[in-house]
């Protein structure tokens, strides 16, 4: 009876012993799966990271490329402002005749070319807009028979004169051309325009034969 005891007892014995073990295998592998599971999650994460953060160098890079671009269109775009600044021209005439003139500011009000700003075709009067070097022309055909004397002048101030002489008396039919080029130094707000200084009258054509005519050297 002894020995029947025993032997129950041992058989209980190692069955706790393999319950036991097979308790501890099950929560190894359990283990396991948790530790491969939250490998597999850190693993996504660290891609998910890795993805944005690559993604965000590319945005980067473009937007750097794109504020770069701006940037060199604002610069060519300020060039260009201050080009259009620097630079002023123009060429005006007369587009018909008037034998009987004898007014003191000979306006050309008919505009053939014209960049920048600074003359103005109602009063004949250029405004320098900026200050630099100017050069200035004046052209004139005396009125049949007529002399003109006309003065380009700064400021109110005489500087070269264009002389159409006529002194050949009645007998002879001939119109004269008077033609003066003066380089100044202008300020700006400094005004230039051609004045008469004597003699009646001018010629002229719609495609104009007197005209006046300026532009900025620097």
């Amino acid at each position: 009876m002894a020995t029947s005891n025993a032997s129950s007892d041992l058989s209980q014995v190692k069955t706790a012993r393999t319950g036991a073990r097979n308790t501890r295998n099950r929560q190894k592998a359990n283990l396991q799966d948790s530790q491969t599971e939250i490998t597999e999650n850190l693993n996504r994460t660290v891609a998910k990271f890795d993805t944005q953060f690559t993604l965000s160098e590319h945005t980067q890079r473009k937007f750097s490329s794109a504020l770069a671009s701006l940037e060199t269109a604002q610069t060519n775009l300020s060039k260009s402002i201050d080009d259009k600044n620097k630079h002023h021209a123009f060429t005006a005439g007369i587009s018909s005749r008037n034998y009987g003139w004898t007014g003191s500011t000979l306006v050309f009000p008919l505009v053939i070319y014209s960049e920048g700003t600074g003359y103005n075709p109602s009063t004949g009067i250029f405004t320098a807009p900026t200050a630099g070097t100017y050069v200035f022309y004046v052209s004139v055909q005396s009125a049949h028979q007529n002399t003109i004397f006309l003065d380009i002048v700064l400021n109110g101030s005489s500087k070269v004169r264009a002389m159409a002489w006529y002194g050949s008396g009645n007998n002879v039919s001939i119109s004269q051309t008077g033609t003066n080029l003066v380089i100044l130094h202008l300020q700006t707000g400094d005004r230039v325009w051609v004045k008469r200084y004597s003699g009646t009258g001018y010629f002229s054509h719609d495609i104009p034969v007197t005209t006046f005519s300026g532009f900025k050297l620097n």
